[in-house]
């Protein structure tokens, strides 16, 4: 089974924090949006055959904001998939969705489409961080939104919330946890604010307009959402993902398994197992441009901005950097059945980490401890 990434572009307003790509985008072009990635698959069918064949059983809509396409859009978008690829009949089907930007009617025609999860952009519920974020909705629109999906029927409704903010403290921090577990989420999904260049957040830390909170005081918040959220039942099965016991996000466990999943939609990334062309995988990569993609889809060729045939030893360090990031760890004989033994390089640097400590071993799988997750990046960066 493998997963299908589409990346729907557009937005209402781009967030001060958001490096992902959007652009906000006229009727016509949204009207469009559709029909482009229905271009798209028939292009990758038509160039890999075998890939017709391959079952998905998750199917996500990022973003961007995929909501502001509206539910008519998005059920063609699905159905249009199911017409060319097989999709399992107990598929996770998730759409992210910001409050404000849908209502209950469009969350019951989503269901009715096929859509059963959906993955709620809240980020925070003190008016005063949603406005140095630049997010458009309301504490308010958060409610009516998740109530709104409950009563449309969707059988996972998720959280997803934001630390580290500028002006926040501890204190505040711990209010958002304790109000969104009152509304008994299915998943939260806790991210530590990262400016990245170019965003305006970015900008306005480097001209001292804004300041975020010291690197202590982040770990702090990391470790009282843990805390929090552990302590009324969520599993944090991955470093920055909590989820009631089978709950847990399908389609993103694909990317930290390293199982294969097509990237539909500009800026999408997908990862390929055609055969014996790539078989350790083949990465696909899009133009992060909604104007390049519809001028290679126009001239009749995969909107591929680069691709890469993974070797042996990417998919190791791959297997390895994606998996630590879970609790459940990473079981390098499963890795070697499937990509062959590891590379000296990577073999080497494996037991390095294990002598250190800074892995785990128990029995046939490796962790990595607790005490690592908050600053994870830099841990397994050793391995790449």
């Amino acid at each position: 089974m493998r997963g299908i990434y589409v990346h729907v572009p557009f937005c209402v307003r781009k967030c001060g924090y958001c490096d992902f790509y959007s652009v906000a985008g006229g009727e016509e072009e949204r009207d469009g949006f559709p029909a482009l990635v229905e271009r798209e698959m028939d292009l990758l069918l038509r160039s890999y055959p075998g890939e017709a064949g391959v079952p998905a059983d998750t199917v996500y809509f990022g973003g961007g904001t995929p909501t502001v396409l509206g539910p008519g859009r998005l059920n063609r978008l699905l159905a249009g998939i199911r017409a060319r690829i097989p999709v399992a009949e107990d598929a996770e089907i998730t759409t992210e969705a910001n409050p404000g930007t849908v209502t209950g009617d469009d969350f019951a025609r989503l269901r009715e489409g096929g859509f059963n999860r959906v993955s709620l952009g809240v980020q925070s519920f003190r008016p005063e961080t949603l406005a140095a974020l630049g997010r458009i909705h309301s504490v308010e629109d958060v409610r009516a939104a998740y109530l709104d999906a409950r009563r449309a029927g969707f059988s996972s409704v998720g959280i997803d919330l934001i630390f580290g903010n500028p002006g926040q403290g501890g204190v505040e921090w711990q209010e958002d946890l304790d109000l969104a577990v009152t509304f008994l989420p299915d998943h939260v999904s806790a991210y530590a604010l990262t400016p990245e260049p170019g965003t305006t957040i970015h900008t306005a830390i480097g001209g001292g307009a804004i300041a975020l909170p010291d690197d202590d005081t982040v770990a702090r918040m990391y470790t009282a959402a843990r805390d929090t959220l552990r302590a009324v039942g969520y599993r944090h099965y991955e470093i920055s993902n909590f989820a009631r016991p089978g709950k847990e996000c399908r389609h993103n466990l694909k990317y930290w398994r390293r199982d294969g999943y097509l990237g539909l939609g500009p800026s999408a990334h997908g990862l390929l197992f055609p055969g014996g062309s790539a078989p350790f995988g083949l990465r696909t990569a899009n133009p992060p441009s909604l104007p390049d993609y519809v001028r290679a889809l126009g001239e009749g060729r995969l909107p591929w901005g680069s691709t890469r045939a993974s070797g042996m030893e990417d998919a190791w360090k791959e297997s390895l950097i994606f998996g630590l990031r879970m609790e459940e760890g990473v079981s390098p004989s499963s890795i070697e059945k499937r990509n062959g033994p590891p590379p000296e390089p990577v073999r080497g640097a494996m037991e390095k980490l294990i002598e250190s400590g800074v892995l785990l071993r128990e029995g046939d799988r490796l962790r990595l401890p607790e005490r690592h997750w908050f600053v994870s990046n830099e841990v397994l960066q050793r391995l790449a």
